[in-house]
């Protein structure tokens, strides 16, 4: 704004020459101008008003309120005040803020101007108390109108007392405390208020607060009482109340003390039930307890692993396409990696610390899960299709710790989703000592089939020397027949050729033959692959042809054409089969049976493949059926009784079943076991 310059002008006083009245007041509410106008509204002078606390001279409903940080320093309401000569006035007054270079506030400037006489001021408070009338009622919240005028003449006694003197008098004096609840009246109450205290009695409502207060929760009460002494317009705390039947409540209690708002003499209460909030943070609480127990005293290694990156990755993908973890990897071959890079340790027992190297588990938080997986890429790819379908995850595996040892576990983890983020649980059981176990047992089970095999080949000395000895024998004879060949003028050499083509062929025969006990009598760790049963079976029935023809038993191999696979090793399962036949025949051969035949029967259907072996002897005694199967127990007079258990044990260990029973459609006993079927493909 320019302004002239000539020495006859003066400018003009625009603050007292406006018809508005303005009213300038420092940030704690105390007048610093007062203009003209505010003095013919209102009926103070500016000397009169200045450095008085507007709001309590003018006694304004509602009084100013600054509103927060952020927020825009001009606003307009309306305002309810009283004149010094006029009474009630309503003023619409529009407030601005002034602020320094720094932003703090200078002075609030209120200009403002006459709404309505006392009259109007009447019909705005008649509306605004149908307002207030409405929230009281219409709110889910207890409030309560009280009535404290009886409650002066008790607090007389303490006129010469200190307010702290007249809490802890108080305090000590439950008695006093009780007089002044009775002195204490409702004189109105909403719906919500009688329905959670009253128990839906009204009329038993309108008495006195006492049945609301239980001695424990004296000490909120007197702590109001001393907050309305000291003028404190608003008093809250969360405390324990009950209903007129006795139920206890617990509450947040606030009580609005401003006289200048509810009235004097008057107190209006509101009271928030969170009985149910509370059940509910205590039920949590308690839960979270005993996760925290559970989680650090179970004897299981326990970690849980933040995977929020992760996640949020993953959620770049459908739920669809997370169902084909390989086309996720194949598009984004990075994610294996991210998921193993980001994900960290947030928490874990002392089983699990102890088993990464650690004293305290505090030290595992925020070092990454995924390196424990470095040394098994295989096990990290397969727990990232897991992952990526948020399935659970179990594995026999390897880690390695971070200090570089490496540890056999059982691997499970779990991938809980919430609305948070997404978490891990994994649990780590050390399988070191099972393994070991395990394959001990593994080693101890071969000795035994290798002891069982050894007995076999001991029971069939006679057989096999007989079935050595004929190849040898022609191998002896084709060579003399060849010399005599070569001797006479002219040498025959035809003949010397053929007598040594048949020389070779008995010889391959003597090898065959040796190198079959060889692989029955070797011992080695067992070779597992798939195998044809079929094939098995006639490799057994031809290692035991001699003995049969001996004898005198048929070995008859019933089987389909399609090979029937299995997965074993071939020496052990051509032992079971060799042994289950050799059994059957001796039971033949000792119960002088007519029929003198061994049925290998191989057949398959649905997952699983059989072999049954039928002999047409006297069949099993009930006392020998109940033990058939028990180490060392043999019907034989030189047997060692090993035979039956090794071909049990070797069975249990491919997941196989060996039964053994009477025969129904005939004389003798059948013996028949069951595997797993393996995928077609050709056997080795």
């Amino acid at each position: 704004m320019t302004i002239s310059s000539d020495p006859r002008f003066a400018p003009p006083d625009l603050f007292n020459l406006t018809r508005e009245s303005v009213i300038v007041r420092d940030p704690a509410g105390q007048i610093l101008a007062w203009n003209r106008a505010a003095e013919r509204l209102y009926g103070w002078s500016s000397e009169e008003a200045v450095g008085r606390a507007a709001d309590d001279m003018l006694r304004s409903s509602p009084r100013l309120t600054l509103p927060p940080g952020g927020y825009d320093d001009t606003w307009t309401t309306q305002v309810v005040r009283m004149g010094r000569h006029l009474g009630s006035l309503v003023v619409d007054a529009q407030f601005s803020i002034r602020r320094d270079d720094e932003g703090k506030i200078v002075d609030i400037i209120e200009t403002g101007r006459l709404l309505g006489d006392r009259t109007s001021a009447s019909t705005w408070r008649e509306d605004g108390e149908y307002r207030y009338r409405t929230l009281f009622h219409a709110m889910p919240t207890s409030f309560l109108e009280l009535d404290i005028t009886g409650v002066r003449p008790i607090l007389g006694q303490f006129r010469d007392c200190s307010i702290a003197e007249i809490r802890a008098r108080l305090l000590a004096s439950p008695e006093t405390v009780r007089r002044l609840m009775e002195a204490t009246r409702v004189i109105d109450a909403n719906d919500h208020a009688v329905e959670t205290f009253g128990d839906g009695d009204r009329d038993g409502m309108f008495d006195c607060v006492a049945p609301f207060w239980p001695l424990e929760s004296y000490e909120t009460y007197i702590d109001s009482i001393i907050a309305r002494l000291t003028e404190t317009p608003r008093f809250s705390r969360e405390v324990t109340m009950t209903t007129l039947k006795g139920r206890p409540v617990h509450s947040i209690f606030t009580a609005c003390l401003d006289p200048k708002i509810v009235g004097d003499g008057r107190v209006i209460i509101g009271i928030v039930d969170i009985s149910a909030l509370t059940l509910a943070n205590r039920t949590l609480e308690e839960s979270r307890e005993h996760y925290r127990a559970l989680f650090s005293l179970m004897p299981l290694p326990l970690c849980r692993v933040n995977t929020d990156a992760a996640a949020a990755l993953l959620r770049e993908f459908s739920k669809d396409e997370r169902q084909d973890p390989e086309a996720i990897l194949r598009a984004r071959p990075e994610i294996m990696q991210h998921i193993a890079g980001t994900s960290f340790f947030v928490e874990a027992n002392f089983r699990a610390a102890k088993l990464l190297g650690f004293d305290d588990p505090a030290e595992l938080y925020g070092l990454r899960a995924g390196s424990l997986l470095a040394s098994r890429p295989d096990t990290l790819r397969r727990l990232a299709h897991a992952s990526i379908r948020s399935e659970p995850f179990e594995e026999e595996t390897q880690i390695v710790t971070p200090h570089g040892r490496v540890v056999d576990v059982l691997l499970s983890m779990n991938f809980i989703e919430h609305d948070r983020g997404r978490f891990s649980l994994a649990g780590l059981i050390e399988i070191g000592d099972r393994l070991k176990a395990e394959a001990d047992q593994a080693r101890l089970r071969a000795d035994f089939a290798h002891a069982a095999r050894i007995s076999m080949l001991g029971e069939l000395a006679a057989s096999i020397a007989h079935e050595v000895n004929q190849p040898l024998a022609a191998i002896g004879a084709s060579g003399e027949a060849g010399l005599r060949w070569l001797d006479r003028d002219p040498p025959n050499l035809d003949q010397v050729r053929t007598q040594l083509t048949r020389l070779v062929g008995q010889a391959e025969r003597a090898s065959r033959i040796i190198e079959r006990i060889r692989n029955t009598a070797k011992s080695s760790a067992p070779e597992r692959q798939p195998l044809d049963v079929t094939k098995s079976a006639q490799n057994a029935i031809s290692f035991l042809d001699h003995e049969a023809r001996a004898l005198r038993i048929a070995l008859e191999l019933r089987a389909p054409r399609a090979p029937c696979l299995v997965i074993a090793d071939r020496t052990q399962l051509e032992q079971v089969i060799a042994n289950l036949v050799i059994n059957a025949m001796q039971a033949i051969h000792a119960g002088n049976a007519t029929d003198r035949r061994v049925t290998i029967d191989v057949s398959s259907w649905d997952q699983w493949v059989e072999c049954s072996v039928a002999d047409s002897g006297p069949g099993l005694e009930p006392h020998v059926a109940k033990r058939l199967f028990d180490s060392f127990f043999s019907t034989k007079k030189d047997g060692m009784g090993l035979g039956l258990s090794v071909c049990r044990t070797i069975i249990q260990s491919l997941g196989g079943t060996l039964t053994g029973a009477n025969r129904d459609d005939a004389p003798g006993a059948r013996f028949a076991f069951r595997l797993a079927r393996a995928e077609e493909q050709d056997p080795s």
